[in-house]
């Protein structure tokens, strides 16, 4: 058996013993040990396989697996270009502490800095974005590289699952050719692992942020264990499945209103409010509203009005388990690792959340006669309501960036509850969305889930239109992609740039009208897809679509850009004369 054969083997079998289930390949010649040890483990059942062509695609795939497991997927490349290509994904997983393991195929020392064809520094490539960089050495047939092989991997896969900063890692390994078996079995020592299938190293060591009552944090910053009557609090994107239940029973007995993100899955909350982000808008409203103390859980950031608040509360407390917590207003009085217990003792104020509920169902009012005033318009609103009506219980919405994200936080909130919403909160960009939602779509319902719908904006659906190329046979989640075409970038008519005295350059540098026929670009690819012009139209061709099977396309064809801003500056004009009203 050859080096490159031997150290490929061993590896693919130490990933394994350490709880790897998913592995992404793109195709490439240096990569070949590796692409073959693990089509092997395919073969017998080991492991779940992926081939993408698209390098990028490859990662944020790895990236929507991670996300719905927990368990590192790992990410396999060539050398060169390749393999920089997974730097987007390696940041949203860093930004997002989604743990992933790149591994990237290079040339041996010997052909590096000497102008080899292929040859890159790839060794640090990824800089600060992972947890771990390791640049392996060439494998020789000499005692004790089976030894160094799985305890490097048993490491890798320890970092990338730390219990405080889960994140990427990176594994730089160097292939001398032969690259493929050369038909023989000897090797010059064992290549079997621990016994019973264990790992080289299992990782024992246990870090766990205890949660403590609410007044004993205070107490112990203050010196005042009151708990404040008049508090809010915000739930961000987060990893932690026992947050959403630990901040409902908080807000239950605090009987505090909760403005949850739509991928901090707090829609089933007792107190979640349906339209925070729109009340929050309102000047009038927020000047009323100003919270004692605010409470964020995880990363927040996604809607201006509400970031104002929290900077404008008297206190504010951050829950966030990771080194870099996030406090983008710069306001934190204090971090703890998770969220706090109810206090023993409380002052309620019946009043303070009973006003933000009623509040709630006025916009809602405001907000549903807005919409619907405007019944020859599809808009972005109307699409994001539609999908989220569709996502099964026990499935999964995936929102992409941009005004699809804002439109499910402040036109949807409450209604997905009992599935999950995910999203590329980390960097929030629209690169990969389509891979990300078809890797969380497949983990989930190998694991038992429902169907999963996507909904995100035609240069969303663009940028990452390669997810769409799988091997045949691959098999196909059952997945939904909605896409809210306005043809351009929507969200820069709402923003400054979008304002008339910049119209002469608008449609050249920021919207974009790519005039793009979306549904022939799926099918090119071999996926079903259908358009839709109007509400109705796309009611029925989601329903048509979700539950068939597959990956299928369903294009809404929305109003113009500029008419779609108006109706949404319309909205906001309803909800704040209904607050008015009250």
């Amino acid at each position: 058996m050859n080096p490159s054969t031997a150290q490929a083997t061993v590896m693919v079998d130490e990933l394994i013993r350490c709880g790897v289930t998913d592995a992404v390949v793109s195709p490439g010649s240096r990569s070949a040990p590796l692409a073959m040890a693990l089509a092997a483990a395919e073969a017998r059942g080991d492991i779940t396989l992926h081939v993408r062509l698209d390098e990028r695609s490859a990662g944020y795939l790895a990236v929507g697996i991670a996300k719905v497991t927990g368990v590192p997927a790992i990410v396999v490349t060539t050398s060169g270009t390749a393999a920089v290509n997974l730097h987007p994904a390696i940041v949203e997983a860093d930004q997002s502490s989604v743990p992933l393991i790149a591994v990237t195929a290079d040339r041996p020392p010997q052909l590096r800095g000497v102008g080899a064809n292929q040859t890159i520094r790839q060794s640090g490539v990824f800089g600060a974005d992972v947890r771990l960089a390791i640049d392996m050495g060439a494998a020789t047939p000499q005692a004790g590289q089976v030894r160094y092989w799985r305890s490097t991997v048993a490491r890798v896969v320890a970092a990338s699952t730390d219990a405080v900063a889960p994140g990427p890692v990176h594994l730089n390994v160097p292939f001398a050719e032969p690259l493929v078996p050369d038909g023989t079995d000897g090797w010059v020592e064992e290549l079997e692992g621990r016994p019973d299938a264990r790992p080289w190293t299992a990782d024992a060591r246990l870090v766990a942020g205890m949660s403590t009552p609410l007044d004993d944090v205070l107490d112990a910053l203050l010196d005042d264990e009151r708990v404040p009557a008049r508090g809010l609090i915000v739930l961000g994107d987060h990893n932690e499945t026992e947050a959403v239940e630990l901040i409902d029973d908080l807000a239950d007995v605090l009987g505090w209103p909760i403005i949850a993100e739509p991928s901090g899955n707090g829609a089933g909350s007792a107190t979640a409010l349906s339209h925070g982000p729109l009340l929050l808008a309102d000047p009038a409203f927020a000047d009323a509203h100003v919270p004692e103390l605010v409470i964020t859980v995880g990363r927040v950031g996604l809607n201006r009005s509400v970031l104002q608040m929290i900077g404008r509360a008297a206190l504010h407390l951050a829950v966030d388990s990771r080194p870099e917590w996030s406090d983008p207003t710069r306001t934190a009085d204090v971090v703890v690792a998770s969220v706090p217990l109810p206090p023993e003792e409380a002052e309620i104020d019946e009043a303070w959340l009973e006003s933000w509920q009623r509040a709630d169902v006025l916009a809602a009012a405001a907000v549903e006669t807005a919409l619907f005033s405007h019944d020859d318009a599809l808009t972005g609103m109307h699409v994001t309501r539609i999908t989220a009506n569709a996502v099964p219980d026990g499935g999964l919405l995936f929102v992409g960036p941009s005004w699809s994200v804002r439109h499910v936080g402040s036109f949807a909130a409450n209604t997905v509850q009992d599935a999950v919403i995910l999203g590329n909160r980390g960097t929030s960009g629209i690169d990969g969305c389509l891979s990300t939602a078809w890797g969380a779509a497949g983990a989930l319902q190998r694991n038992g889930g429902a169907g999963a719908l996507a909904l995100v904006g035609d240069q969303t659906f663009l940028y990452d239109s390669n997810a769409l190329l799988a091997p045949p046979e691959e098999e196909r989640p059952d997945l939904v992609i909605v896409v809210s075409d306005n043809d351009g970038g929507g969200i820069f008519s709402s923003l400054a740039q979008g304002g008339p005295e910049h119209a002469e350059t608008f449609e050249r540098v920021f919207g974009l009208p790519l005039g793009i026929d979306l549904v022939a670009l799926a099918r090119s690819l071999g996926i079903p897809a259908v358009g839709a012009g109007s509400a109705t139209e796309l009611s029925a061709a989601i329903e048509d679509a979700v539950g068939t099977g597959g990956v299928r396309v369903v294009v809404a064809r929305t109003c113009p850009r500029d008419r779609e801003a108006a109706i949404l500056v319309n909205v906001q004009r309803a909800v704040g004369e209904a607050l008015g009203s009250a």
